[in-house]
């Protein structure tokens, strides 16, 4: 996954989205790196649920 990529990633994580319409919108890319990507930009520790 290039930079421009996970830009993209966090900016859907930022606007909203739950972590399955962000997998959703990139289907190409592996679900773990989405994951973690979504993770830090709701500032969401591993293995935590937000409340």
């Amino acid at each position: 996954m290039q930079e421009q990529d996970k830009r993209a990633v966090e900016s859907m994580c930022r606007c909203g989205l739950d972590i399955d319409g962000v997998i959703a919108l990139f289907p190409r890319f592996s679900r773990e790196d989405i994951v973690l990507i979504y993770e830090a930009a709701k500032g969401v520790a591993c293995g935590e649920k937000s409340v």
